[in-house]
């Protein structure tokens, strides 16, 4: 894990203090599901990686790291402090933390425990380290794009009226463990009719009708990465006309997303391929959401594929590129893949679309 220490633009930081669980697993390669007992990883600019872990944690941090990260361990009857104390021994300047993970109550801890240090934001700078996949991350990824696709194929063959919303959101969940993921970081979204005209909408007790559109987006994680990927159903037949429609040009905003997803394109680029082709066939009111996002230990991370985000895209930055249109009364489509940042791009997400 030290190479991924490299990755930190240290800049005048005497160290950084991370809590944010996906950051703590990227660069020690321990994964513990944040509770309301601290855990917390040093990092100095030499390399040296010192984890600060509650001892109910202890025998796993130590399964899961190597003999290069020192763990400070603390007891419930004791208190994080001191640990901590020992964790941040020797720093000497500025210590950066994520503003945008560590509570109050945790700021107050590291200044107890740093009294002479001033606390920077370091949230950019290791969201930019974790951007560009390294080669064991891109295998898992790649993974669990591959669990996705085998469990949406399965589902995909109980799409029948009389079904549930909630009643296929579990199978997605179930079909995922079956074939050797994990549903982790968001409940499958599965909604039909006019409800599927929500885009984040919740899955819930609405049957499934013939002829009606049904979107079903889930993911997978395996050993920590996402994959993140949506099909849009017509159930029981084939699409009408107006249908037929829509899905047409979701697919093809869909195809001019992925073909700009390059290195060197600024991630505005992405978003505005894909947005023309909706607007340009009258449904750019419909549109209401950024076209993708990074994908990696978290479903949903930088780079954001938005309207205004002018962040140069680089080769193997895996993103999700998910068009959709919303008509209120009527219904949704959206259709999304996941995206390596390659020339020419390389789709990681093969189902194919049903209809």
């Amino acid at each position: 894990m030290i190479g991924r220490c490299e990755r930190i633009d240290f800049a005048e930081l005497a160290a950084v203090a991370l809590v944010g669980p996906a950051n703590i697993a990227y660069f020690s390669g321990f994964r513990a599901t944040p509770f309301e007992r601290l855990i917390l990883l040093v990092i100095t600019p030499n390399g040296e990686l010192r984890l600060v872990a509650p001892a109910l944690e202890e025998e796993a941090a130590h399964a899961a790291v190597d003999d290069t990260v020192r763990c400070h361990i603390w007891r419930d009857e004791v208190g994080p402090l001191d640990a901590l104390r020992e964790a941040l021994a020797g720093v000497q300047g500025p210590i950066g933390v994520e503003f945008n993970h560590l509570t109050l109550e945790r700021a107050a801890l590291v200044r107890a425990a740093a009294t002479s240090s001033e606390l920077r934001d370091c949230s950019a700078i290791v969201r930019t380290a974790r951007l560009r996949k390294l080669p064991e991350e891109l295998a898992l990824l790649q993974r669990a794009c591959a669990i996705f696709d085998d469990a949406l194929t399965q589902v995909a063959k109980e799409v029948e009226p009389g079904r549930s919303e909630a009643d296929i959101a579990a199978r997605c969940a179930d079909a995922v463990r079956q074939h050797g993921g994990e549903t982790r970081g968001f409940e499958p979204i599965v909604l039909t009719g006019p409800r599927s005209a929500l885009p984040h909408g919740r899955s819930g007790a609405t049957k499934l009708a013939q002829g009606d559109l049904l979107i079903v987006d889930f993911g997978a994680s395996f050993e920590g990465y996402f994959s993140d990927s949506t099909r849009t159903f017509v159930v029981g037949q084939e699409p009408d006309e107006r249908q037929r429609e829509l899905l047409d040009v979701v697919r093809r905003a869909e195809k001019a997303g992925i073909d700009a997803a390059r290195p060197g394109v600024e991630a505005r680029e992405v978003d505005h391929a894909a947005r023309a082709v909706i607007e340009d066939a009258g449904f750019g009111e419909y549109f209401v959401h950024r076209t993708g996002h990074g994908l990696g230990l978290e479903v949903h991370e930088p780079p954001w594929l938005t309207a205004t985000n002018e962040q140069i895209l680089d080769r193997d930055m895996i993103v999700t590129i998910e068009p959709g249109i919303y008509i209120p009364g009527y219904g949704g489509v959206r259709i999304e893949d996941d995206v390596r940042i390659d020339d020419p791009p390389q789709v990681l997400t093969q189902v194919p679309v049903f209809v």
